[in-house]
């Protein structure tokens, strides 16, 4: 068994390429071996910012003999009078075989010539050699580009491959590379270290590597730099801010990983916490150091309570060199520092109410007016959801003070300059004004969730003024014509609609989307009168996009297929239904619960029963009254009166403003004798009577009945 080893030594690559070229790299190799049936024991993919590494262990050294079976001509056209024709003797000598060879076999087209040819297993060296060029040449990122006079393209110059079968030099040929690239055995140490290092065989790579100040492994490195923070944090009594996403950031920067703890001035802490934070994670890559077990608020435009003015930075430098290292890392600091707290300062002599009115002249879409004129549709879509609701607990005047302020940082200095910081900047700014707790966190959250996972509103007002702004760019954005088309969604509507359902979900709010959007056209129209749309296809599309949205979120919660199918029908009025979350919810809650009864799949199957027969009949799906409809005069049994008579209870519940499903099931529960009585031979009736007046009658009775259970679910679909 061998091994194989590639290095591609590069300039330092950026850490998304870096980082996403290792799943690249190890799909690439495994289709290519396993279309040559090459076998393998273990691939490791791994890279560092400056190389790329595919190392493999147990291979073999030949790829195992396929027997490729072809189809050939017709039998009529290969065999003429049993004798080979032609076209035979050409097919066999194609494969490397004797007609003799050939066999006939039948097919759903007629009778075929076959043939069986074994190709022998190609040389896993010569296989590599030629396959390893091939996929460089398909890995993928951003940017790539040129170097040199050449046309090869990467994501950074490629400066040297080591290319290993055991300890012989696989060569192949990298075009248009310029400088031209040498496959050798030779790799390179650290960048500070700056020696070449001679590989011998792939056997002590990593070692070998790692004696050179390069942890080639990324889960090794991540590993090291986890515990790098804990154990200095730890010492100092501080809890780092370090997320996943900067976490791997920094693992894709480094390739020996060496932490070194700096400070900033203290006067610097009058600043907000998610400022400074902004600065120090997304602009320089340090991790900052919280206070243990200090809560902030989001209003507050100070850090003192809860940040250190200690951070770590994470070198990729020599140990030697840490305090020149950290004395260059907070004068940077310091410099970025400066400048925010000149743009909060700034913003602090503007009020809220002036930047409001500075909003009119930002423009919003193309043909949508300006951003003022877009915060003035927030208000009203926030009104409007505050009719739907009629929540007495909840003071409107607070949500619409809330939705008309809620853009006012846009043109605030601190946000042109960091615009991940919107709306939170925005409530400080109110909360420093005098404003109110509720209106100031509705403002600081109405952009949440901003992504998949991410917290949602903590409050109903930031809740009712987050919908509200995520509906107004949904609706322009459709108005305007472009709704998202398969993969593209460059306006992030599929993530927008997944905030709205998500929050009202998770809130219970008794909203009726469709309504909503129905009734909410009018503001574009007052607010926009040059604007031109199809109200009935706009809202068409809504809808249609917004179910989608529905289904994928109860599938991303795990819920049942056959409850999904059973809830979310796509006919009569269900998909006003679907609409409706909150009753969604609902029914979903009581199928789960009902599922538990031991009876459960005897009701169940009666009321499937039920319903695939009434599909014979003409009994519209939204018609839940018997008037006109059922004439008591033509029945001709007792089970239909009994029938009758659920129909009749079940009209008295639905008439409910909210439906209590589980008392309309309990009737289904407690009638379920009744219903199997109509299809008894002795008590029941004939449904499809010869007479089409009592045929239709009865199939109006089992109409209804379906109908109402339509409320609940489509019991049909429910395994």
């Amino acid at each position: 068994m061998s091994k194989y080893l590639l290095e591609i030594g590069t300039e330092e690559l950026p850490a998304n390429f870096s980082h996403s070229v290792i799943n690249q790299i190890n799909s690439l190799i495994k289709f290519e071996f396993e279309k040559k049936l090459i076998k393998f024991d273990k691939v490791i993919c791994t890279s560092t910012p400056r190389r790329i590494v595919l190392f493999l262990e147990g291979l073999v050294d030949h790829a195992d003999d396929q027997t490729v079976i072809r189809k050939g001509p017709k039998a009529t056209s290969a065999y003429l009078n049993g004798v080979p024709t032609n076209a035979a003797i050409g097919f066999a000598n194609s494969l490397g075989i004797g007609v003799d060879d050939l066999e006939i076999k039948n097919t759903e087209k007629g009778e075929f010539v076959f043939g069986k040819k074994i190709e022998k297993g190609v040389s896993t060296k010569h296989f590599l050699s030629s396959i390893i060029p091939k996929i460089i040449n398909n890995l993928q990122g951003p940017r790539f580009m040129k170097w040199g006079n050449g046309n090869f393209k990467f994501s950074r110059p490629i400066r040297w491959v080591v290319s290993l079968y055991d300890n012989e030099i696989l060569d192949f040929v990298l075009d248009e590379c310029d400088p031209k690239i040498i496959i050798s055995n030779k790799s390179k140490s650290h960048r500070i270290i700056n020696k070449v290092i001679e590989i011998q065989s792939p056997d002590h790579y990593f070692e070998l590597m790692s004696k050179n100040g390069i942890f080639v492994k990324r889960d090794e490195r991540k590993e090291i730099i986890i515990n790098l923070v804990n154990q200095e944090s730890q010492s100092i009594n501080l809890n780092p801010d370090l997320s996943g996403r900067l976490l791997n950031e920094l693992t894709d920067l480094v390739e020996f990983p060496n932490l070194i703890t700096c400070n900033f001035d203290n006067k610097f802490l009058n600043l907000p916490v998610e400022v400074l934070s902004t600065v120090m994670k997304s602009h320089q890559r340090y991790i900052p150091l919280l206070k243990k077990d200090k809560l902030f608020s989001k209003l507050d435009l100070s850090s003192e309570k809860v940040m250190s003015t200690s951070f770590f930075v994470l070198s990729n430098g020599a140990k030697e060199s840490n305090n020149i290292i950290a004395k260059g890392n907070e004068k940077v600091l310091k410099a970025r520092f400066s400048d925010a707290k000149f743009f909060v300062e700034s913003d602090k002599q503007v009020s809220s109410k002036e930047r409001n009115e500075k909003l009119k002249s930002v423009s919003y879409l193309k043909g949508m007016g300006n951003v003022f004129q877009r915060v003035k549709r927030i208000e009203a879509i926030s009104k409007k959801i505050l009719e739907y609701l009629n929540d007495q607990s909840l003071d409107s005047k607070k949500i619409i003070e809330a939705a008309k302020y809620c853009k006012n940082d846009l043109c605030s200095e601190i946000v042109y300059e960091f615009p991940e910081l919107q709306g939170v900047m925005g409530g400080k700014y109110l909360r420093n004004e005098g404003f109110c707790n509720e209106i100031c966190i509705a403002v600081a959250e109405h952009y949440l969730p901003c992504f998949y996972k991410d917290d949602l509103p903590s409050t109903k007002y930031g809740a009712i003024v987050s919908i509200s702004d995520k509906i107004e760019t949904l609706i322009s954005i459709f108005i305007s014509g472009k709704r998202p088309s398969g993969s593209s969604d460059p306006y992030a509507l599929r993530r927008n609609l997944n905030g709205v359902i998500l929050i009202i979900w998770q809130f219970e709010l008794n909203l009726e989307i469709e309504n909503i959007f129905n009734e909410l056209f009018e503001y574009w129209s007052i607010s926009l009168p040059n604007l031109k749309f199809e109200k009935e296809k706009v809202l068409i599309d809504l809808i249609e996009f917004t179910n989608q949205r529905i289904v994928s979120h109860l599938e991303e919660l795990l819920i049942g297929k056959d409850i999904i199918k059973a809830v979310c029908l796509f006919n009569f009025s269900s998909e006003k239904r679907i609409m409706n979350i909150l009753d969604l919810k609902n029914r979903i809650k009581t199928i789960n619960q009902l599922k538990e009864k031991s009876n459960f799949s005897e009701i169940q199957k009666v009321i499937s029963r039920v319903s695939k027969l009434a599909e014979k009949g003409n009994l519209k799906l939204t018609t839940f009254t018997h008037k006109d409809h059922i004439n008591p005069k033509l029945f001709e049994k007792e089970c239909e009166i009994k029938v009758f008579e659920l129909i009749k209870q079940l009209e008295k519940i639905s008439s409910l403003p909210n439906w209590d499903y589980f008392k309309l099931f309990n009737l289904f529960e407690t009638n379920a004798n009744n219903l199997n009585e109509l299809f008894d031979n002795e008590k029941g009736v004939l449904i499809m009577a010869e007479d089409a007046e009592i045929r239709d009658n009865r199939l109006n009775l089992l109409g209804l009945v379906r109908n109402h259970s339509l409320k609940i679910a489509d019991f049909t679909e429910l395994n």
